[in-house]
């Protein structure tokens, strides 16, 4: 019965690889050696088609940057000049690495670097030391991440991550059309993008906002459309992503509040074994329970995550959010 797990798959897939990848070390030793072999007799040596020959040139031509070209003369293809393929060796902890980040990629829709890490671990078996204690067929299959889903569409969180990233490395200003959730309402704006960040399952731009004169965080999935100019923004010397976001509860920002919350037993346990912010302090109870107290950049980021706890927090302090989790709670009571 044949294997349909997602291991199965992963392992199939990690077969075929290597099978390609050795075709293509094949057909270099044949053009090294300085024969001038032709489709035919390459796909006669190595028992497929020749159609999966003419792939494997394309690949070895487009993927590896071998300098090939057809000869009519003598009917076959050479090198136009000396090429080796990869001789870097990895080690087994380096293969691992590759691997779980080309998972985490891909599980991680949106990006431009998805497809740059599966050519990457595609090219593994030219990479590889010569002995592996690990079988990388098990191990691709072995590992995954239990990512949220992407917010938004593939295709255009795609595009826009391509532009946003191409203007980020060469200080380019965009012109773009954001919707504003808050508003139901789109407006066109330039803004000067500084940084992307993924957080709880969605793409978020930080950068400068010449409509509003300010520091803004955009939704990458709320841009309706995107143009990359030609006119050059100067980045801030001292702007830094980690004091930019230093208060915040995931990527929310505004006012800072000190909140305070009090777990009971049931939860404290869950509350101690993670680190959910970093200026945050914990402070045991006599009846078994803890106290979270932390500063943030607003309140409604964090007030979805207190809620999420149920009837096992309470909400000490600010008053502003003490009163929001009651009024959550009323509405919740309403629709009973």
């Amino acid at each position: 019965m044949p294997d349909t797990t997602a291991s199965g798959g992963a392992s199939k897939h990690v077969r075929q690889t290597r099978a390609v990848m050795y075709r293509i070390l094949m057909i270099h030793r044949m053009l090294e050696s300085g024969a001038c072999p032709c489709v035919k007799d390459i796909a006669e040596k190595l028992e497929v088609s020749r159609r999966t020959i003419e792939r494997d040139i394309e690949l070895l031509r487009d993927q590896f940057g071998a300098p090939l070209e057809y000869d009519h003369f003598k009917k076959g293809y050479r090198y136009t000049r000396s090429f080796s393929l990869p001789t870097i060796k990895l080690t087994e902890g380096e293969v691992a690495v590759l691997l779980m980040g080309q998972r985490l990629l891909a599980e991680t829709a949106g990006t431009i670097f998805a497809d740059a890490a599966r050519q990457v671990v595609n090219k593994l078996p030219l990479l590889l030391a010569d002995k592996m204690s690990i079988d990388l067929n098990t191990f691709a299959g072995e590992i995954s991440f239990g990512s949220p889903p992407v917010r938004g569409d593939e295709d255009k969180l795609t595009s826009h991550f391509r532009l946003l990233s191409e203007a980020i490395a060469k200080n380019h200003i965009v012109n773009m059309e954001y919707y504003t959730a808050t508003r139901d309402a789109s407006s066109w704006r330039d803004y000067d993008p500084y940084h992307l960040r993924m957080e709880a399952g969605a793409w978020y731009v930080i950068g400068y906002c010449h409509t509003r004169q300010e520091l803004r965080t955009l939704a990458v999935d709320r841009i309706r459309s995107l143009k990359l100019t030609e006119r050059i923004f100067k980045r801030p010397r001292d702007f830094s992503i980690d004091d930019y976001l230093d208060h915040s509860w995931g990527i929310e920002r505004g006012a800072e509040y000190n909140v305070k919350v009090v777990f009971d037993t049931v939860q404290a346990r869950w509350i101690r074994e993670r680190q959910w912010h970093p200026n945050q302090k914990l402070t045991e109870l006599e009846d078994g329970g803890v106290l979270l107290e932390v500063t943030v950049s607003g309140l409604e980021s964090i007030k979805r995550w207190i809620l999420g706890f149920g009837s096992h927090a309470r909400v000490l302090e600010p008053a502003e959010l003490v009163e929001e989790i009651r009024a959550e709670a009323q509405g919740i009571l309403d629709l009973a």
